[in-house]
């Protein structure tokens, strides 16, 4: 966006102001989009973690995406913005039994990620369906706060823990249709990425009725000139051709999903702010700005 432009919605609205540029956030999805054009049936679910602002989340709506959520909160807001039920995924982490269930009376996608809440759904609510959060145990990241399929992460259910799952859907006869992992964020070597895929499809196997695979998001993106970012159109070509070999062993075809948040956002926002005064110490410069 150009700096005069950005001077002008600061002398007309005032400061502090956020700025978001729609045709940015457009231009992503796109990029998106276009990189997995040859999969039949693609759904990209915004993360609405990563901005929540109305209007961003009505824009996304706008453009055919779903939602993703993590608490009933963000669900509300979604509806609130045009959402239909159907198109918003809610992976929460750590809530009540209470709460999914008030979800799932919404008519959202259910993606549970426990054992326990796995089984306590199932036998109250067989027929209602349900995602299962895989963790694949693959360490992808930028960093180790970021990444969230290690072992020791407190998100998803072990793939060690199969047995278990499957053990609790026979014993409630409870509907999955679809499977879900999310290995971390800022994921730039794509190889780790497919490898954690592998591990997915292999999980896929076990559910006879999935309607879609979740392969979640975490793309690195640029956060200045100069900086490297994941290769979208490579993955979108190597995943592309494996999903697509992967629907024919399955039998049918499956809906891909992503959940992206900062690859569609980030590089679309501005902050405004005005210096108040600048402030000379003894070895220091400060500007003091209005933004509090």
């Amino acid at each position: 966006m150009e700096t005069n432009t950005l001077l002008q919605i600061a002398k007309d609205f005032g400061s502090p102001v956020y700025v978001y540029n729609a045709e940015k956030m457009n231009s992503q999805y796109k990029r998106l989009t276009d990189a997995f054009s040859k999969v039949k049936q693609l759904r990209l679910n915004y993360a609405a973690k990563a901005l929540s602002n109305i209007s961003v989340l009505k824009l996304f709506n706008s453009l055919g995406a779903g939602l993703d959520t993590v608490s009933i909160q963000e669900v509300k807001l979604g509806l609130t913005a045009g959402f239909e039920p159907s198109k918003i995924i809610y992976t929460p982490n750590g809530v009540s039994l209470e709460e999914i269930e008030t979800a799932a009376k919404l008519g959202v996608q259910i993606n549970i990620d426990n054992l326990s809440i796995l089984e306590q759904f199932g036998t109250k609510h067989p027929k209602v369906p349900v995602c299962i959060r895989i963790n694949p145990h693959v360490m992808a990241g930028g960093n180790s706060n970021i990444s969230v399929g290690h072992i020791d992460s407190k998100f998803g259910i072990s793939i060690h823990q199969i047995p278990h799952i499957l053990r609790i859907v026979e014993n409630t006869k409870m509907n999955i249709n679809g499977i879900h992992m999310h290995t971390g964020s800022d994921i730039l070597d794509i190889d780790v990425f497919l490898y954690a895929s592998e591990i997915l499809f292999e999980t896929a196997k076990n559910f006879e009725n999935l309607e879609f695979i979740d392969f979640g998001s975490g793309f690195k993106v640029p956060y200045k000139a100069g900086d490297i970012e994941t290769n979208i159109e490579e993955l979108g070509t190597k995943l592309t051709k494996r999903f697509n070999q992967f629907c024919k062993e399955y039998g049918k075809e499956l809906t891909l999903a992503f959940e992206p948040g900062k690859f569609l956002v980030s590089e679309a926002g501005y902050f405004l702010t005005k210096v108040n005064v600048v402030k000379q110490t003894t070895s220091t410069v400060f500007a003091q700005v209005d933004s509090g």
